[in-house]
């Protein structure tokens, strides 16, 4: 089987193409409707802004691999009281390359609600679980070898057994893990199953070509159907443009750039919805010493994870938090971060994920300027602290001597009996240290027209011929990591169209 990646360098001057199928973005949504469409017999384009990195790129130069892998070096932010710094992987492969590789099917009660809710049957538990088995079988979700956890994932587990709370082992698209802790810049060993190593193989192994440095700008439309899309060439002199013609155009760019691309063409204003409804699973780093070594950038990224208060949407990992970032994700400067620096190795890091009540907005502002607004809400602020202070519970239930904390006005627990202060102090938003990974539901799935963006095949209801296919048509958040729901869909979209087009062929 051929890699047929095509870069810039390997034709000269303007790109110029025409398939049954493009589909914009090789990430985890992107990548399985890929490769769903070309093992179905379809002419496959893909299209990718990033480059194409290989195992042996990635390297432990954090500042280089953030350039390398990441939209804008991973320095954006959504905007608001509080900014929430979060990373949008811009490669082959996309953010399943910078993932921690966490692999949870969306909870049945929220399968529920959006077949319900939002007239969608087919999401439903019993219809949804093959395409899960599939999912998983696919990217080898998979537990842990035994002895590659680490001592992060120890202590957090030492921790909430001694209080009777309920973990759950995660399982992780990685085939044996040696637990080197660098999955956000790109797994060393390639253990780690982005979709470089799963639905991308699949994909050229039926004919499908991948074009690399291709930068969406518009959406090609002919008498109000969408016929194809245009853009730059992107890190390349010169002002290339490339032009995709297709039978259908597949979006999967995110759910920060899929709304984008959208407002850029004009398209899916009839319901009001683009780019609305944006969730991110906003999360708190939490950080303990100990007097015994722990050396939290050894083992897995999340082996485990404490659901005990899942119904309050909270949930606690232990996670790496690269030593290099540790100034921003706990506020530590001067003497106290160089402090910090030194008793690394004795140090555990973990974070806290709620469930988040907040809508936030993607638009455009004037001279087509990207504008992500996100407000914590008071509801999820108090959700933070409190999963903050049960963290805190694990980690001193494990022995810690010191709980470092993501709130300014309080960053440090010197005691379980520091616990009340903290729950009484009500921290702010814009004193609390946010992160998130998990962007959602811009363009989301409803049976209804003024409800959602796409229809229950994924296609725009108001742009025929043009589908999407990632984490923006999630009807709502769904409180774990997205990854698996992502492709799930994405496959459900991709073999609908399939259905669609060879049915369309053959009459």
């Amino acid at each position: 089987m051929s890699e047929r990646v095509v870069s810039p360098s390997q034709y000269e001057g303007d790109l110029r193409l025409t398939c049954d199928v493009v589909v914009v973005g090789s990430g985890a949504g992107g990548a399985t409707a890929a490769a769903t469409l070309a093992e179905a017999g379809l002419d496959v384009v893909c299209l990718e802004e990033g480059g194409y990195y290989r195992t042996a790129d990635y390297s432990a130069d954090i500042p280089s691999m953030l350039r390398t892998l990441m939209r804008n070096g991973g320095a954006t932010a959504t905007m608001g009281r509080a900014q929430v710094p979060y990373l949008e992987g811009k490669c082959v492969g996309g953010s399943t390359v910078i993932n921690g590789g966490m692999c949870w099917r969306t909870p049945e009660k929220i399968l529920h609600t959006w077949a319900q809710e939002r007239g969608l049957p087919e999401l439903a538990p019993d219809r949804l679980e093959p395409v899960f088995d599939e999912v998983e079988r696919i990217i080898h979700a998979r537990y842990q070898d035994a002895g590659s956890e680490g001592e992060n994932n120890d202590v957090f587990r030492e921790g909430a057994t001694s209080l009777g709370w309920k973990l759950s082992k995660n399982k992780r698209n990685q085939v044996h893990c040696v637990g080197s802790n660098d999955c956000v810049t790109g797994c060393p060993s390639g253990a780690k199953q982005s979709t470089i190593f799963t639905w991308l193989p699949r994909f050229w192994a039926n004919g499908g070509a991948l074009y690399t440095h291709c930068r969406a700008e518009r959406l090609v439309t002919d008498h109000g159907r969408v016929t194809g899309v245009t853009g730059v060439i992107a890190d390349h002199p010169g002002g290339r443009r490339f032009t995709v013609r297709a039978r259908a155009v597949v979006l999967a760019g995110g759910a920060v750039q899929t709304p984008l691309l959208l407002l850029r063409s004009r398209l899916g204003g009839a319901c009001g919805q683009v780019g609305r409804h944006f969730t991110i699973h906003p999360n708190v780093k939490v950080a303990a010493r100990f007097d015994r070594p722990v050396d939290s950038v050894r083992g897995a990224h999340q082996a485990w994870q404490c659901v005990e208060f899942e119904r309050d949407g909270i949930l606690m990992a232990p996670g790496l938090v690269p030593v290099a970032f540790r100034s921003v994700a706990f506020n530590d400067f001067g003497p106290r971060l160089a402090q910090r620096m030194r008793d690394h190795g004795h140090v555990a890091t973990g974070g806290i994920l709620v469930d988040d009540h907040a809508a936030g907005r993607i638009s455009l502002l004037p001279m087509g300027i990207p504008f992500v607004h996100y407000e914590v809400t008071e509801h999820d602020q108090a959700r933070f602290v409190l999963g903050a202070a049960r963290l805190a519970e694990i980690y001193f239930a494990a022995g810690a001597r010191e709980v470092f904390l993501p709130f300014h006005a309080m960053p440090r627990l010197r005691s379980p009996d520091d616990l009340p202060k903290l729950l009484a102090s009500k921290p702010r938003p814009e004193d609390t240290e946010y992160f998130t990974a998990h962007l959602m539901g811009s363009c989301r799935m409803d049976a209804h027209p003024r409800r959602g963006v796409v229809d229950p095949d994924g296609q725009l209801w108001d742009a025929p011929g043009l589908y999407v296919a990632d984490a923006s048509i999630m009807p709502s958040t769904i409180g774990v990591n997205p990854q698996v729901t992502i492709m799930a869909l994405a496959r459900v979209v991709a073999m609908k169209l399939a259905d669609r087009l060879s049915a369309r062929a053959a009459a």
